[in-house]
């Protein structure tokens, strides 16, 4: 069994060209030229070019980006009488199922073409304004028939909308697989979270899978699987062999990647253990995002006695296109989604905070900083005469942040148990990314409103310790905007590099959301 990465989604344009073949030669208030331009053939071939010239316009600059593909044009040739019958309209909407978006020309007439496909379909419309009337008329008519369209400028506000419209569709095929405890809804350190993922569920057609987290750890043992405490007699999906093998290579090489390595590697290997599971349970459910409860866990002591955490768990799945989030926080995992999906990067979440309001304000050093007063005094030299510093952090980065198709960043590797240098963690240095800018994004609990900010990256802590303590410090240009959106919206922010604002805004604006925005 495979999981359906939503990294893998692609938003599929339709090209779509109105043409019109005249049957007779004349002339008449719409209708001009000399000679052949009034043939039949002037017009199939004029068609063809208009046809062949909008087809190498999306690909060119739509087609370009790995999550586009252009289909196979549709080219209509109606005569002047202007059929609009139902065999015309198959065949422009034979293959609607696969569509997510028609992209429409004309030569020279055809929005009630294009309204009727817009109207059987339910799939948007969008054209070119630059260069044709009929491009507003387009937009006019479409939009005053509660159709769905765009009306594009240029290839840059295209591409913010179609990075939008594939957010759209990659949460549409989000399958949450979480782990609870007490609550369904909500862990006890994010209350924050969405309230009803019912609603959840109807405004952005993600589903939800459950799973007790007692059985989840169960299955961590490799052991006769049908022989769990928590599900006696029923075969489930302990590691086996073959997996605990697996487990092993995969933590040597992790281990062997890393630049530090500050715990005994069999303790990697039992929060590697974690992480295989999780694949496994992802695949087996038909899901591809996955959260799971923090101190709720905790409070059990099974983490304790098992010696793993979640966090490396949630890092390698980030990295690998299938969002993972920390203390059962939904909305967080939902947003991180939404980035990573417009931002085709690695996200990362954590607690956030405004560390520096203003100009004048002072800061005083992170616990985690505490034993390294270096690079607290770097810190405070990168901030100084500066305002409106954000920092935002867990022990959750990856080696992905810079794209999935970059290289892998250098990274640590460091223990959550600071006694028994147990839980491994995978550290970044944020620091070394000064002057990066990152995009923050966060829903509200009634999932009706969505926070969007940018930033950039001033410095970062807690590379060198254990514990919850890894985090990014970045500037802000409003921070009174900021501090609205955090009140908002709620702690945990989702996080990811590069400036995927506008477009996150877009999408929030289609898909029916209250934006609060943080330029």
């Amino acid at each position: 069994m495979s999981i359906d990465n939503a990294q893998d989604v692609k938003l599929n344009i339709k090209p779509l060209t109105i043409g019109l073949v005249h049957e007779y030669v004349f002339e008449g208030p719409c209708r001009f030229g000399r000679g052949e331009e009034l043939t039949a053939e002037f017009d199939e071939a004029r068609t063809a070019q208009i046809a062949g010239d909008w087809n190498e316009q999306l690909v060119n600059n739509l087609g370009k980006f790995g999550f586009v593909n252009v289909m196979d044009p549709y080219v209509s040739k109606r005569d002047e009488t202007f059929p609009l019958t139902d065999e015309i309209l198959d065949e422009a909407c034979a293959d609607a199922e696969e569509v997510d978006l028609y992209a429409v020309t004309y030569y020279p007439f055809g929005i009630d073409l294009a309204l009727q496909v817009a109207k059987r379909t339910k799939k948007p419309i969008a054209c070119l304004l630059t260069g044709s009337a009929t491009g507003t008329a387009t937009i006019a008519t479409l939009s005053a028939h509660g159709c769905e369209c765009y009306g594009w400028t240029n290839w840059q506000e295209a591409e913010t909308d179609v990075r939008a419209l594939l957010a759209r569709k990659v949460m549409g095929s989000l399958r949450v697989l979480a782990l609870v405890r007490n609550n369904s809804t909500t862990s006890i350190s994010a209350p924050d979270s969405f309230i009803d993922h019912g609603v959840v569920a109807d405004k952005m057609g993600i589903r939800f899978t459950y799973m007790n987290l007692h059985e989840f750890v169960d299955q961590t043992h490799e052991c006769d699987p049908s022989e769990n405490p928590s599900l006696p007699g029923r075969v489930e999906n302990n590691i086996t062999a073959e997996e605990a093998a697996e487990i092993e290579r995969m933590t040597d090489e992790l281990v062997a990647c890393a630049c530090e390595v500050d715990m005994p590697k069999e303790n990697v290997a039992k929060s590697m253990k974690a992480h295989v599971l999780t694949k496994k349970l992802l695949a087996k459910t038909g899901c591809n995002g996955f959260t799971a409860p923090c101190p709720d866990m905790c409070a059990t002591r099974r983490l304790n006695e098992e010696q793993f955490t979640m966090c490396l768990n949630h890092s390698l799945n980030n990295e690998e296109g299938i969002c993972s989030a920390c203390e059962y926080d939904v909305t967080a995992l939902v947003s991180m989604q939404l980035l990573s999906a417009i931002s085709r990067t690695a996200p990362y979440m954590g607690n956030t905070m405004i560390v520096k309001y203003d100009v004048d304000s002072t800061v005083s050093a992170p616990k985690s900083l505490s034993k390294h007063e270096e690079a607290f005094a770097a810190f405070k030299e990168s901030i100084e005469g500066r305002s409106g510093i954000v920092c935002t952090y867990h022990s959750t980065p990856n080696r992905k942040l810079k794209g999935f198709d970059a290289d892998a960043s250098d990274y640590a590797i460091r223990p959550f148990a600071m006694d028994g240098r147990w839980g491994a963690t995978i550290r970044y240095d944020f620091a070394k990314d000064a002057g990066q800018v990152v995009t923050v994004a966060r829903f509200d609990p009634t999932c009706s409103k969505l926070f969007v900010a940018r930033g950039s990256i001033v410095s970062g802590a807690g590379y060198y310790d254990e514990n919850c303590s890894e985090g990014v410090y970045y500037a802000v240009n409003d921070i009174d905007a900021f501090n609205e959106g955090s009140k908002a919206t709620g702690n945990h922010m989702a996080l990811v590099y590069g400036d995927v604002f506008d477009a996150t805004v877009r999408y929030g604006q289609i898909a029916g959301f209250d934006v609060i925005a943080c330029a």
